[in-house]
């Protein structure tokens, strides 16, 4: 493997709550709870869990719209925290993000045109340079260069995420973070914008974090695959290693929670957290899964356990990942 593209190292996100009180301190929520992550160039790396894990507040962290309160993020090496004002500009050009809602994230009072060129500003490229650019990368999208004219209402729900993808190549990126990009489209679009981003990535050889909650998703189109879970990555390896032998309790749970219409099928539950289906900081004694794992025992209770190799190339946050692998596969 190549070295890392992108790199986190420990990263910490915490937000204050609304203040109850103007005599006691905002309480804080933890968002992300130490996560360590490598991407490399040219890899495509899925990253799944509930809502609420923290995948889509890992994303801004990655690609600096939001600073990390505490850990290291390092771009080609360098820190982004300590990038200057031009470096991070440079920046903006080498990574750029695909949100989940394709209409929300365009400008409805623009045209295609002018969205897409929108990257393009600070590069002080002339009119015609823009017009020639934006003309490629929507051929490059399976989109026409007439249709730089219209806006963005006057397409379709997978059509205007294929604008959000040629708006961010445009600048030719090295790595792109793309957020639910399909959550939002019916079945049949989703295959073709994901169809999509495997052939950008064959023909540009751009590296690929995509945010997803869908393991069918990130099967079809990562190589590679983190699970998070209240801010913690639980579980990491290839797509195949993990949906047929899962070496964390959780990891079984989203396998199980899989919409298959099997008669008679009986899934493997995952118990509510604190009586609420909404994932807590993953901060604190013992492992942050222990109040909803059927496997757990004294030991996870009151000691957490590290992200440690449990194969070639595979992780796992659990002391008995060894045991819950040789487990029957989820039903």
């Amino acid at each position: 493997m190549s070295a890392p593209l992108l790199e986190l190292d420990d990263v910490v996100k915490r937000y204050a709550l609304p203040r109850e009180s103007l005599r006691q301190a905002p309480r804080q929520v933890v968002a992300l709870a130490g996560v360590s992550l490598a991407v490399s160039a040219g890899e495509s790396l899925g990253l799944v869990g509930e809502s609420g894990s923290g995948k889509s507040t890992l994303g801004r962290i990655a690609i600096a719209l939001e600073p990390a309160s505490s850990g290291c993020v390092r771009f080609e090496g360098q820190d982004v925290a300590s990038l200057t004002a031009e470096h991070r500009r440079r920046l903006r050009r080498d990574v750029q993000m695909v949100f989940q809602d394709p209409y929300g994230s365009l400008d409805p009072r623009r045209t295609i045109g002018w969205i897409v060129a929108e990257p393009l500003w600070a590069q002080h490229l002339d009119r015609a340079q823009r017009q020639a650019a934006v003309a490629e990368v929507l051929a490059s999208v399976g989109l026409r260069p007439a249709d730089a004219t219209k806006y963005p209402h006057e397409f379709s729900g997978g059509q205007r995420q294929r604008i959000a993808v040629a708006r961010a190549l445009i600048t030719k990126p090295r790595l792109i973070i793309a957020d639910e990009p399909v959550s939002a489209l019916d079945v049949s679009v989703q295959a073709q914008v994901l169809n999509l981003l495997e052939d950008l990535q064959r023909e540009f050889g751009v590296t690929f974090l995509l945010i997803s909650h869908d393991l069918a998703v990130v099967d079809h189109v990562c190589e590679r695959v983190a699970v998070m879970y209240r801010g913690r990555i639980v579980e990491e390896g290839s797509p195949r290693a993990l949906f047929q032998a899962p070496a964390h309790p959780y990891t079984r749970a989203l396998i199980a929670a899989m919409p298959r219409p099997v008669p008679g099928r009986r899934r493997e539950r995952f118990e509510r957290a604190n009586g609420t289906g909404i994932a807590s900081s993953g901060e604190g004694a013992g492992c942050p899964c222990a109040d909803r794992c059927p496997y757990a025992r004294e030991r996870c209770r009151v000691e957490a356990p590290p992200l440690r190799e449990v194969g070639a190339a595979r992780r796992a946050a659990c002391h008995f990942a060894e045991e819950v692998q040789t487990l029957p596969g989820p039903a």
